[in-house]
């Protein structure tokens, strides 16, 4: 008889993380815990694992893998039992590995352009529409149902990144894209389908000390606002048409003072059980297939 397994996934930013196998329900017999990741990613992903080792395989608690991912990836964590009845409990701990956890490095650049970032939005009857930041697409004097959104942003700094992602309506259920940075678009054109959810992030170094504010008009529904480094704006069924979206960029270096306390690393915990185990995407592709690069460390000789 196979011995039973499941799946879940693991979403990490764009960073250099350890990913360890923390701890088994079973001591004695610990499942193996595999990672592997979607076949669009990866040309994002490299495993550094040790020397004549294939594949990110954690083989029992304690074991470890570094993982250095230059986009948003999401990692597939595949846990086998060793016998046909052995057990599926295992709990894997991500860390973020940083020179510079307190994010003081930022506090000595100069503050983010921002005049040149526009909010594109293809609104329905007029077309694509530009708006600065702090400019309505839409809004409370001409909602206009929003079917999609782009940030164009030529002078885009090299520490500072900002992406989006949003649900598009229609008939059935809400579809969500994948996320895109800034130069991308998500939605459509020319085929009255209204989003109903759009999430927006900035990342990077220099982003620690920025938040975004958005304010969004879901039809039928009251003027929402929302405040973060990642922020989700949705109707109240999650189906109500967007029709006015502004967004604003602002620094919080003046309110978070630069010497506050913070962890060395910033740690995600995630406990394997088959009580919530998760579908893994289809074609899911392993370090050995040559599709990710693997650095091995080698000997030095005396």
């Amino acid at each position: 008889m196979k011995s039973p397994t499941l799946q879940k996934s693991l979403d990490l930013q764009k960073g250099l993380f350890l990913i360890r196998y923390d701890s088994a329900e079973d001591a004695a017999q610990p499942p193996k815990v595999s990672l592997s990741i979607d076949s669009r990613a990866a040309g994002s992903v490299e495993f550094l694992l040790p020397p004549d080792v294939e594949e990110p395989v954690l083989w029992s608690p304690g074991a470890n893998v570094v993982v250095r991912l230059s986009a948003p990836t999401r990692i597939q964590v595949e846990v086998s039992a060793r016998s046909a009845g052995g057990s599926l409990g295992a709990r894997i701990q991500s860390a973020s590995l940083s020179t510079d956890p307190l994010g003081l490095a930022a506090l000595d650049e100069p503050p983010i352009d921002l005049s040149g970032l526009r909010l594109l939005g293809h609104l329905a009857g007029r077309g694509d529409t530009f708006a600065g930041l702090g400019e309505w697409l839409g809004g409370p004097m001409a909602p206009t149902r929003i079917e999609g959104v782009g940030l164009d942003w030529a002078g885009r700094p090299q520490k500072f990144g900002l992406r989006h992602s949003v649900r598009v309506g229609g008939p059935g259920e809400p579809r969500a894209t994948e996320f895109v940075e800034a130069g991308g678009y998500s939605g459509t054109r020319g085929r009255a389908l209204p989003l109903v959810g759009a999430t927006f992030e900035v990342f990077g170094a220099a982003a620690q000390h920025y938040e975004i504010t958005a304010d969004a008009i879901f039809l039928g529904s009251p003027q929402m606002k929302v405040t973060g480094q990642r922020v989700v704006v949705s109707g109240p069924t999650g189906r109500e048409p967007l029709v006015g979206l502004r967004l604003q960029i602002a620094s919080t270096r003046v309110a978070a003072p630069p010497a506050r306390s913070a962890p060395a690393t910033a740690r995600q915990d995630m406990p394997v059980a088959p009580a919530i185990a998760e579908s893994a995407p289809t074609g899911p592709v392993r370090s050995g297939s040559g599709r990710v690069r693997v650095f091995r460390s080698r000997a030095v000789k005396g």
